[in-house]
């Protein structure tokens, strides 16, 4: 029977994340929200620490763990809004609307309410093989999570974005370039005399299908898919450009090769006469279906909410990676919420998945679940940055 939400513990996530939507904290700016959940975190008397990353701004651990077998990670910063009253809290009919609501506030306030009613309970965090973690700069370049995942190198991870409470254990790569297309100058009269680096580039685009990308598919995550995002060209009126630059984006899948990709999307783009600027590049990640993570956090779910949580696919980079990548873990993606109004003006989440998700976590978090989780053996294809054990 899945247990049932009482009003105070409604009301505390509703004045907790109400807190920290109300905090203005874009990345790059994530100072105040960093300095109020260090306050929180003392105020409940929980042990925290700040970890710095390369870009001069602080990310937090919550517990005292310094080799934690579990690290749930939740970041702190938020897209910079361009509509008014982006960090104005309002409620309506037990959902909160504001930015950061889903991504990822509410994710930090299911974190923080979990440690706060395991000590409520008697269990000290500080205690246990297992760490809540905030990182800044998620929606910029990661640097938050990439150093939490060196810092901790944790066997397994769990980073929050809105999930809807179901189990993201793939997530796909991406390799991002500009493309820069050459064309030859003339007077914007006598376009017959130059070569329209414009036109090259539109028939770039209208031949993405070349790449041969739909044969690299995943049951969950789809087909790999390219899609143009920005594009910029010319620096006058009346010119035929001899310049065009174009921002590609390549959602890979498992079983993608990166390498090979970049140098088929250079082949490709020579055809058009482009020159390609890699700007990044990740491999996917799946999570192995009998994962201790995946079976302890089904176990988890079920004795909550009643149900194991949906497979699905992450389209998204999420701080999840750096984990991979840089922590040599397994991880997986889950949270409160719908990622779907993420970034919008419409962002919202359901206060009751804030509180489903803290006492899932606190379920995870039982000694009996750690220790099952602690037996897994070391990871077998170990991060690709892992840093060298000590």
């Amino acid at each position: 029977m899945t247990p049932q939400i009482n009003a105070a513990e409604l009301e505390e996530a509703t004045e907790l994340l109400s807190d920290l939507v109300s905090i203005y904290s874009p990345s790059g700016g994530e100072g105040r929200i960093v300095d109020r959940v260090e306050e929180i975190c003392r105020q409940d008397g929980l042990s925290v620490r700040r970890v710095p990353a390369e870009i001069g701004r602080d990310s937090l651990v919550l517990g005292a763990s310094r080799k934690p077998v579990l690290a749930i990670a939740a970041h702190l910063d938020t897209i910079t809004p361009t509509w008014p009253e982006a960090t104005v809290p309002r409620v309506e009919n037990g959902v909160l609307h504001g930015l950061g609501s889903v991504d990822d506030k509410g994710g930090v306030a299911a974190c923080l309410l979990a440690a706060r009613w395991l000590a409520r309970d008697g269990v000290g965090l500080d205690d246990l093989p297992a760490v809540f973690a905030f990182p800044v700069d998620e929606e910029s370049g990661g640097s938050g999570s990439r150093s939490l995942a060196t810092d901790l190198s944790p066997r397994f991870a769990i980073a929050l974005e809105g999930s809807e409470l179901n189990a993201g254990t793939v997530e796909c790569g991406d390799l991002e370039a500009l493309i820069h297309v050459r064309g030859v100058s003339a007077h914007g009269s006598m376009a017959e005399l130059g070569e329209n680096a414009a036109h090259a580039a539109a028939n770039l685009i209208s031949s993405l299908g070349d790449l041969g990308l739909d044969a690299h598919s995943h049951p969950v995550l789809g087909k790999s898919l390219a899609s143009v995002t920005e594009i910029e060209t010319g620096d006058g009126m009346n010119v035929i450009p001899d310049t065009c630059t174009l921002r590609l984006r390549i959602r890979l899948v498992p079983g993608q090769d990166l390498a090979n990709t970049i140098s088929d999307v250079e082949a490709f783009a020579a055809r058009f006469g482009g020159d390609v600027q890699m700007v990044e590049g990740t491999v996917p990640f799946e999570l192995p279906e009998d994962s201790p993570l995946r079976l302890a956090v089904d176990s988890a779910s079920q004795s909550v909410v009643g149900r194991q949580p949906e497979t699905i696919g992450v389209p998204a980079w999420t701080d999840a990676h750096n984990f991979v990548d840089f922590g040599g873990s397994e991880a997986m993606v889950f949270g409160p919420g719908s990622i779907e109004s993420a970034h919008t003006p419409a962002e919202h989440i359901e206060l009751d998945q804030i509180v489903h998700c803290a006492k899932i976590f606190m379920n995870l978090l039982d000694p009996v679940n750690l220790a099952m989780i602690a037996k897994a053996p070391p990871r077998p294809d170990p991060a690709r940055y892992r840093r060298n054990p000590e």
